[in-house]
């Protein structure tokens, strides 16, 4: 191994990410986080309604509003949003 490739390996970071969406008391966790989509990792069937994201980066927890435009379905995969002001 070089000393470049060492000196790269000996500074990466893997992250601890987590992401859940929070539907009326109910806690989903997201396998896959888009614009204006989300992957439910055990999705279930739900109505159109508004949710909240959270996204946890190595302890530093953001939120933020959502819409379930179509509501969640637990045969699909990709689950639509849309972000509330």
């Amino acid at each position: 191994m070089s000393t470049n490739a060492a000196n790269k390996s000996a500074h990466a970071h893997s992250a601890i990410v987590s992401m859940e969406l929070h539907v009326n008391g109910r806690v989903l966790p997201i396998a896959q986080l888009g614009p204006n989509f989300l992957v439910l990792e055990n999705p279930i069937d739900y109505p159109p309604t508004d949710a909240e994201i959270t996204m946890s980066i190595d302890g530093h927890e953001d939120r933020w509003p959502v819409q379930l435009v179509d509501g969640i379905q637990a045969g699909q995969r990709k689950t639509s949003i849309s972000r509330r002001s």
